[in-house]
């Protein structure tokens, strides 16, 4: 094995383990809940804890690499994983987990963009689509066998097993990095705006927490505090950004259509889908009475989803417009959360695979476009900042996906007066969603069509 591969295949070890935990926790969520003597709903703030503490400790991993170098930095990221997954097996109320969810993120974080940087020192320009495949490859798969494996273990283990199957595969990097990584360092690192970071971090924590505390899970006290918070470091933001030469978030790019539209498309697809992958589990095992192994290899399907997209993504591409297929993506999208709401416990099983993988399907056929589409008018020059605005966003939908789910599912219970358990809060949830999903369909149409033209392959242009 060369070089680069080496390196990429030891980089997508904490690739592989975050998708894995972030997919499998989602499927241990009633068995979680029951333990710590919690309603599953309230689950959702060890899943905030996580998604924050990746969102706002992102910039610590290129600082760490800058400082004591990239192999250090990732395996320090390593070993706090590590470290938060034990904690969370170990974990015996909701504030205990919430805090080691917390330490789990920070190290994810870190893994984030240290894992990145390693494989793009490895490689030439040549060789980096090769790399980067290899480091994308266990993003994929782990989501595949995440619910699966999270259902068996609860059904048959412990949800404990959950964290704890991190502990082999974390000190696996750890070897493979100090045999396989050189300890290479740059001389000068890049500029670091420090204060900017600080800002947009309060921004994004008060913001959370707010957003979250309208259900009435934070007290209102506290709820319009971190909203106020939140309001003021916005502005206050602003005027860093007028002062700074490179600030930590490049508004000015907003005014790039095809970015901005990215922006605003992808924010809202992922949001819809990390509230449906946050809400399918629940209804699943609460309302339907599924066990967690049965939920968990369902919920694969949606993987598969993504898999097939992909292989057939690209030629669908090279023979229609790329607009088109983004609009068509986001249409099946959509159905499928529609057809979603329909599902009874005594209907077809093969039905629910069905759906679920047209979900799948729907998003990663959208994606396909809406994601590199926010860089096709981007200057070369201004490249870092937007791959710098657009993961920050992209962390942060994580969150804000937990946040819709649980708004949408209080939203109806308020509406139909159901309980936990009752399918029609569930149901029309999902109605909600697929409503939501077609207001992203409408923001695909509106792509220029000479600009996202440049994402169809050049062989097949002529």
């Amino acid at each position: 094995m060369s070089g680069y591969r080496a390196i990429a295949l030891t980089a997508s070890i904490p690739v592989f383990m975050q998708y894995l935990d972030a997919t499998a926790i989602n499927t241990a969520l009633p068995a979680i809940a029951a333990d710590l003597r919690v309603a599953p709903i309230d689950l959702n703030v060890a899943i905030l804890a996580y998604q924050l503490a990746l969102v706002v400790f992102i910039p610590l991993g290129g600082v760490l690499a800058n400082r004591i170098g990239a192999r250090n930095a990732f395996i320090a990221s390593l070993l706090l994983f590590m470290l938060g997954a034990v904690a969370s097996a170990m974990a015996w109320s909701l504030g205990t987990l919430v805090a080691a969810r917390a330490v789990q993120g920070v190290g994810g974080a870190i893994m984030i963009p240290v894992s990145r940087l390693l494989v793009l020192r490895s490689a030439e320009r040549h060789e980096l689509i090769s790399a980067m495949n290899w480091l994308v490859i266990p993003g994929i798969v782990g989501p595949l066998i995440g619910p699966a494996l999270g259902g068996f273990l609860v059904s048959y283990a412990s949800w404990h097993m959950i964290f704890l199957v991190n502990l082999p595969m974390a000190l696996l990097g750890v070897v493979m990095s100090l045999w396989l990584v050189p300890d290479r360092r740059d001389e000068e690192g890049e500029v670091f705006d420090a204060r900017g970071t600080v800002i947009v971090a309060i921004l994004i924590v008060s913001l959370v927490i707010g957003l979250s505390g309208v259900t009435g899970q934070v007290a209102p006290a506290i709820t319009i505090a971190t909203l106020l918070v939140a309001l003021a470091t916005a502005l206050l933001y602003l005027r860093h950004h007028r002062r700074t030469e490179a600030p930590i978030i490049d508004l000015t790019l907003w005014a790039i259509p095809s970015f901005r539209l990215s922006m605003l498309s992808g924010t809202l697809i992922r949001c819809l889908f990390g509230a449906h992958a946050f809400l399918l589990p629940l209804w699943f095992q609460l309302a339907m009475g599924f066990e967690a192994a049965k939920t968990g290899v369902m919920l694969a399907a949606g993987t598969v989803g993504v898999l097939v997209s992909r292989l057939v993504g690209g030629p669908l591409i090279a023979r229609s417009h790329p607009r088109s297929v983004s609009v068509g993506g986001g249409i099946v999208f959509a159905l499928s959360l529609f057809g979603t709401a329909f599902l009874r416990a005594d209907l077809p099983l093969p039905l629910f695979y069905l759906l679920i993988f047209g979900q799948g399907f729907g998003l990663a056929l959208a994606m396909l476009v809406i994601g590199p589409a926010a860089y096709v008018e981007v200057p070369a020059e201004r490249m870092a900042a937007a791959t710098g605005f657009y993961s920050t966003v992209q962390q942060l939908t994580l969150s804000l996906g937990v946040i819709t789910g649980v708004w949408s599912l209080a939203a109806m219970r308020w509406l139909t007066h159901a309980t936990p358990y009752d399918n029609r809060a569930y149901a029309g949830s999902m109605l909600l969603l697929a409503l939501l999903a077609l207001g992203a369909v409408m923001l695909n149409r509106r792509f220029e069509p000479e600009a996202i033209v440049s994402l169809r392959p050049v062989r097949a242009a002529r």
